[in-house]
């Protein structure tokens, strides 16, 4: 129920949705999605310092936690923290046992190094991560668009998206996202 709350925290008072994450973290300190949108709340406020204590404390809770781990690192990198970003992929990696995980978490890494123009270990990442878990519509979305289109290399890039539209993002954000670039690349059949 705690994680519950996340959802409507935007429509509600700061305060009171502060003291719920707080009892929820208490009643249950490993509840890794409870403290990752306690994070997100606070890093959305521009309260970054405290976003990482909680990002931090639920990566000690539970450090298996792919997501918790992502979430950090796409906060830092969007701070311009590019080598901390990079950091706490790494420090997920080695953490991470499941193959889901593992594959989530090259995958940002991936695009992480694709964003700064570092396409060889991208590229190095997103197949780590497709040979690990190949059904992830977003990881192609990625590769695809990050990695192989600033490359020109077109026709790689339209068989990745094409691939994530077969698979079929599960929201419809990302559906559409992917229907965007096929067409912006001009795959779309």
């Amino acid at each position: 129920t705690w994680q519950a709350w996340d959802l409507m925290e935007d429509s509600l008072d700061r305060h009171w949705a502060r003291e719920l994450f707080e009892k929820g973290t208490q009643a249950d300190l490993t509840h890794a999605p409870l403290w990752q949108a306690w994070a997100l709340m606070e890093a959305r406020l521009g309260h970054h310092d405290r976003a990482r204590e909680l990002f931090q404390k639920g990566t000690q809770a539970d450090p298996t936690n792919a997501p918790l781990w992502q979430a950090w690192a796409l906060m830092e990198e969007r701070l311009g923290h590019h080598d901390r970003a990079r950091e706490i992929l790494e420090d997920g990696l080695q953490q991470a046992r499941a193959a889901r995980a593992r594959a989530l978490l090259l995958s940002a890494l991936g695009g992480l190094l694709a964003r700064g123009r570092r396409y060889a270990e991208a590229e190095d990442a997103f197949r780590q991560a497709l040979a690990l878990h190949d059904r992830d519509p977003l990881t192609h979305y990625h590769y695809a668009w990050d990695c192989l289109r600033p490359q020109g290399r077109t026709q790689e890039a339209c068989q990745h998206l094409r691939r994530a539209r077969e698979l079929g993002a599960r929201k419809d954000k990302h559906r559409q996202k992917i229907q965007r670039a096929l067409k912006r690349l001009g795959c779309d059949d």
